[in-house]
């Protein structure tokens, strides 16, 4: 049975609003021992690799504050997150504001100290370039990885303005880095005009599984799409990353590159719920721009699917 202390704070004792605002209030622990820890909350306060509306420096402020609603049972999944597990709240990754590539090294080298101590890593962004370096350091960890990615965007680009590292190439630099296999990239929620169609056929001419928004209402596709998840992931590692843009701006206007036609709420936690039995073993939350946000409404739903991945992992405690 874990320790107590890794637990969030008793709201009967201290109000929601009351308190230092770690996620879901849970103990802040700056560097776990080893096997201190089996989930990590880690922070990656960074938005240096945007190409357009800036602001998810601000994301993990702004789904810690939301999380305080997130409580301890998950009634959708039967299962209470804490029951079984000790998890913390690490802080963030100490990034350089004004360097993108000192911040991609200190989030490998951050990535690399938690998982030496045991911990699986659960990463509120910052935008989408910290998935590179977050992602790689991890498969080299934890070895080969199912990726199951949520957003509107197949972040297969390449060079823009000279540089190939910002929040619309991950997906491209960790297939050419050979830190996942294409076959096991399975991308949710990709919508809406590109610059030209070599994007998405590269993308498809790797192997990478992608469920298009249009895909997404056709009578069996998703169950389809699933099914097809499962059985190459099987009883391997799978990841999650989760791009807030992936859902409608209806639903999460506050992200920097806002595509209509999205996810709602309600499909994106009942997507990240159907992955139920699979073994997670690490997620983000990425591209959560408080500044466009209206009355929380994306920091909250971030903060929901970040509790979503937690209780997958309870699951198989």
């Amino acid at each position: 049975m874990p320790n107590s202390k890794f637990k969030p704070v008793d709201p009967g004792i201290y109000p929601r609003f009351s308190g230092i605002t770690t996620f879901s209030r849970l103990p802040f622990v700056e560097k776990p021992a080893k096997n201190e820890l089996d989930i990590a909350i880690l922070g990656i306060p960074t938005d240096a690799g945007t190409t357009y509306r800036p602001g998810s420096r601000f994301g993990p402020r702004a789904l810690r504050e939301s999380s305080v609603l997130c409580r301890n049972y998950n009634p959708s999944l039967s299962v209470g997150i804490y029951k079984d597990l000790k998890i913390a709240d690490v802080g963030d990754v100490a990034v350089n504001p004004v360097s993108l590539p000192k911040t991609l090294e200190a989030i490998k080298n951050k990535t690399r100290e938690l998982k030496n101590s045991g911990s699986k890593i659960i990463a509120l962004g910052g935008d989408h370039s910290v998935l590179t370096p977050l992602l790689t350091e991890t498969v080299a960890h934890e070895g080969e990885i199912t990726l199951i990615h949520f957003d509107a965007h197949t972040d297969t680009g390449d060079e823009t303005w000279g540089e190939k590292f910002h929040h619309g190439t991950p997906i491209r630099r960790l297939i050419e880095n050979k830190s996942v296999n294409p076959k096991k990239i399975f991308q949710i929620g990709i919508r809406g005009p590109l610059g030209d169609a070599g994007q998405l056929t590269w993308t498809l001419d790797q192997g990478v599984s992608i469920l298009s928004m249009d895909e997404f209402h056709v009578s069996g596709a998703r169950d389809k799409f699933f099914d097809k998840i499962r059985k190459v992931a099987g009883k391997g590692k799978i990841y999650i990353s989760f791009d807030v843009d992936g859902i409608d701006p209806a639903f999460a206007p506050g992200t920097g590159t806002p595509v209509v036609g999205g996810l709602t709420s309600v499909e994106a936690l009942s997507c990240i719920r159907a992955l139920k039995g699979l073994n997670l073993i690490g997620g983000d939350v990425v591209e959560v721009s408080p500044a466009y946000d209206h009355a929380d409404i994306t920091s909250l739903l971030g903060a929901a699917l970040a509790f979503e991945m937690m209780s997958l992992i309870a699951l198989k405690a």
